[in-house]
């Protein structure tokens, strides 16, 4: 089969919110199980029901492929100009298209690690050279002290994680915006992810930044800040050229109507989000706590979610998700993100499911 090579070498990505397939394999059903290996917003979503309903009557039109509603909500989200937005089915579908439109045989790409493994993945597809540079995991670390000029300059694109995926470090805004201008100036494409931004803090976002650089692209997630990850439904922003690029070559209709009316809505919540990042605040601190009562090494984290380290209890991070799945709890295993068998990722959801999963750990832990 003439397969492109690339294509035929793919291996597949791993990711946590496996909640209906172990549920399946489990024979359970899938309330009975409890994800922490997800980070959704811990309120979960504001009422869709009756929006979603009423576009039902519409569903037998296509979607409007240029997103008019949706792309000016997110416009005004994010105080942009609706033609720098670049609506998207998912955060996933936004670095595919990125790497479909930039990268091509071998051309380098620098990701800083650990972190989220679809950057590697999407541009590896496309015959890119993958640079990893360690960003450290338990402190944060100004961009300039990993990512040299020298460095940039050799890279068609750069991909940062800002909270970072697993480590939750959020990088403060002049950091990432003076990496922005460094990329810029090297003419090499800077690939900002801000999906867990709007359950840290958003005032450290970029996003008004891109429409005034040709090299800057920032991706936002309605899956996470909104807690509907059955919805799969994303946007990024970019300036005049390479928006219009994106636009041009997108997938058509690759969200669905009831998608984009939904998050139009959505991005007029933002009570819900404030209302979120004060559960998340309170949460994250009285999770870390107790993991720390059990002698583990949480991380300090900035957002929903905890890199844990599960060395001192004498347990592989495989053995201890194992253990946990069977007391129907699910956390999120770290090999995957380079991290050998040292570290767990847990989500911070709210407190009487996070009092559960502290009684479960409890007994897996003895």
């Amino acid at each position: 089969m003439q397969i492109r090579k690339s294509f035929a070498e793919a291996e597949a990505c791993h990711h946590g919110g496996k909640i209906r397939a172990v549920a399946s394999s489990l024979d359970l059903d899938q309330e009975e199980l409890l994800d922490f290996s997800a980070n959704i917003n811990p309120l979960g979503h504001p009422p869709l029901e009756g929006l979603i309903l009423r576009e039902m009557e519409r569903v037998g039109h296509y979607p409007d492929n240029d997103y008019v509603e949706f792309r000016r909500a997110c416009a005004k989200f994010v105080g942009v100009d609706p033609k720098n937005i670049v609506p998207g089915n998912g955060s996933s579908e936004l670095m595919r298209l990125f790497a479909e439109v930039l990268i091509e045989e071998g051309d380098r790409v620098v990701i800083t690690s650990p972190t989220f493994g679809e950057y590697e993945a999407q541009s590896r597809l496309f015959g890119a050279e993958i640079v990893q540079v360690p960003r450290g995991i338990k402190s944060p670390i100004d961009p300039k002290d990993f990512l040299e000029d020298s460095l940039l300059e050799e890279a068609k694109a750069v991909f940062i994680c800002n909270p970072n995926n697993p480590t939750g470090i959020l990088l403060p805004r002049h950091q990432i915006a003076d990496l922005a201008e460094r990329c810029e100036k090297a003419e090499t494409f800077l690939f900002v992810d801000e999906a867990f931004i709007e359950l840290s803090d958003p005032d450290q976002t970029v996003a008004d930044m891109a429409p005034k650089m040709e090299h800057l692209f920032v991706i936002r997630s309605l899956t996470k800040s909104f807690g509907v990850p059955g919805i799969r439904l994303g946007f990024g922003v970019a300036g005049d050229k390479l928006a219009d690029v994106m636009n041009k070559t997108r997938l058509p209709w690759s969200i669905s109507s009831l998608a984009s009316v939904a998050g139009a809505h959505l991005l007029t919540q933002n009570d819900h989000l404030v209302k979120s990042r004060q559960v998340i605040k309170e949460e994250l601190r009285w999770l870390s706590g107790e993991l720390e009562r059990l002698g583990l090494e949480p991380v300090e984290s900035s957002v929903n979610f905890i890199l844990v380290g599960v060395a001192p209890s004498g347990l592989r991070s495989s053995e201890l998700v194992e253990k946990i799945e069977s007391e129907r709890v699910l956390v999120r295993d770290c090999r995957s993100f380079g991290l050998g068998e040292d570290y767990v990722r847990v989500a911070v959801r709210n407190r009487e499911e996070n009092m559960r999963f502290v009684k479960a750990l409890e007994k897996v832990l003895g």
